[in-house]
């Protein structure tokens, strides 16, 4: 037989060789299965969900506090590639959640104004809109890194530039459209850093602290600010060695707070002793991202970064960490105490996952009941799983006027607001954690106490009492705008996640 000419046959055609066929079909890639799945089961992990696909990714999210007469209403703070403005959207989830969900397909789409396509389920619509309407569109210089609403005057927003400056809209003012008109901006002495802290005194209105990549700290009176032009810092001092990433005051004295940073310091200031950290303590061996001071318990904060881990301090005694969380597989990059539930925060990751833990000792009994029928629990505080997003979680919020309703957003450009099924929570919805005989909360027992990384030291001084203020404390209150959904009836054990 003779071999075939050079430049004969398949090869020389250009064509690849035919591959043989094994009758295998090519395997599906692993997040598409899981999206799959989770789309498949959403409706019994949820008693609600709606999510859309914005235009450009949103690093930052907010609930706006309540007011009479409106619906729940939230920040968003977008980042673009300079084409189109920078904004800052005030948007309002204006739906009646549903009794009952179509067990067959209960995927609904809506067209929103000003977001696009939305899907979602368990909420109803009255109209022809969808149950996310913007209220303001508010042009901003860089983009938003992060917005902050005043707890005493829900209209006045705060937002971090890329520049490191402070700004103020007044959401409900009158501006021209795609221009920037800030109501006030705050800019720190020295050279623009950029950064991501900032949070307000919720015990004093006017008071708003920001951080910045240089390790400064600083604090603004905000009447003086709409008043005076420019606008000096109340205090400015340096933090950290490294970024200042996240900061939170204290919601029992208004005078405290608490910042984190890149040097892994957990740090404790108060206004009215000057420069002088009054707690400085190593929890982490790496970047320290994000940190939420407790509703409940005075003295306990959470701090969460690269690590992965998320901790809960008592900062009375910070030499070893309360509760060490472990479930990540990213950097955990922020963390939030619920508002309605004592032992209940939630954490947002890289790895897309944002998780709500639970501290309570009924769930520790769940955890050990578990553990004799399967073997040893991965995460034993774990009592929720969302995985909606497909991207990296940027930002979370929790409502203040609905039990277990949160705001997410992620490197996917998704938004999405969400509420896990009552199965999950309602028949441990009455439990409260232990009282002292003098009627003091107490922290439910560690679930995994880890060691310290550092030497152990004495617990520090006692919080000074805070001075009395012009401005009473703000009653806690909690208004369900919308009714609770009653649990159906399921077979079996709750979904596993």
């Amino acid at each position: 037989m003779e071999e075939p000419a050079a430049g004969s046959g398949a090869a020389a055609s250009g064509e690849p060789p035919a591959e043989e066929e094994d009758g295998e079909e090519e395997e599906e890639p692993p997040a598409e299965t899981e999206r799959k799945l989770w789309r498949q089961n959403a409706a019994v992990l949820y008693d609600l969900f709606v999510g859309c696909t914005l235009e450009w990714p949103a690093l930052t999210v907010a609930w706006l506090p309540d007011e009479p007469d409106e619906g729940c209403r939230l920040a968003i703070g977008l980042h673009t590639d300079g084409s189109v403005p920078n904004e800052v959207i005030v948007a309002e989830l204006d739906c009646s959640v549903e009794g009952r969900l179509d067990v067959g397909d209960p995927w609904r789409s809506w067209q929103l104004e000003g977001f696009g396509a939305a899907e979602g389920f368990g909420c109803s619509v009255e109209g022809g809109g969808g149950p996310l309407r913007p209220l303001a569109r508010m042009a901003h210089p860089t983009e938003v890194n992060c917005v902050a609403p005043c707890p005493r005057r829900p209209q006045l927003l705060a937002t971090k530039a890329a520049t490191g400056t402070v700004l103020l809209f007044d959401y409900k003012a009158e501006r021209p459209a795609k221009e920037v008109r800030p109501d006030a901006q705050l800019v720190a002495p020295g050279p623009a850093v950029d950064g991501f802290a900032l949070g307000w005194s919720p015990l004093r209105g006017n008071l708003l602290a920001s951080g910045g990549n240089d390790g400064r700290l600083c604090t603004w009176d905000i009447e003086a600010a709409l008043k005076a032009r420019p606008c000096e810092p109340l205090q400015c001092l340096t933090a950290h060695k490294g970024a200042v990433c996240d900061l939170v005051f204290s919601r029992q004295d208004p005078s405290v707070l608490a910042s984190v940073g890149d040097d892994g310091l957990l740090c404790l200031w108060d206004s009215r002793a000057g420069s002088t950290s009054q707690l400085t303590s190593v929890v982490s061996r790496d970047e320290v991202l994000a940190v939420d001071w407790s509703f409940h318990w005075e003295r306990t904060v959470a701090t969460a970064g690269k690590d992965r881990e998320v901790r809960v301090w008592d900062l009375r005694s910070p030499a070893t960490a309360l509760h060490t969380l472990s479930g990540h597989r990213g950097d955990a990059v922020s963390v939030r105490w619920a508002p309605f539930r004592e032992a209940l925060l939630a954490s947002g990751s890289a790895d897309t996952r944002l998780n709500i833990w639970d501290l309570s000792p009924q769930q520790a009994d769940k955890a050990r009941q578990l553990e004799q029928q399967d073997g040893e629990v991965e995460a034993p505080e774990l009592l929720f799983a969302h995985g909606g997003h497909e991207a990296g979680v940027s930002g979370l919020a929790w409502s203040d006027v609905d039990d277990f309703l949160l705001c997410s957003v992620a490197e996917d450009n998704s938004l999405q607001i969400w509420q896990p099924s009552t199965v999950f929570y309602l028949a441990d919805s009455d439990g409260e954690g232990e009282e002292a005989d003098d009627g003091e909360m107490l922290l439910p027992p560690p679930a995994c106490a880890e060691s310290s990384l550092q030497e152990p030291q004495p617990a520090p001084e006692a919080l000074p009492e805070p001075r009395p203020t012009a401005e009473p404390a703000p009653e806690p209150a909690h208004k369900a705008k919308r009714a609770r959904v009653a649990p159906q009836v399921m077979e079996g054990p709750p979904p596993s996640q």
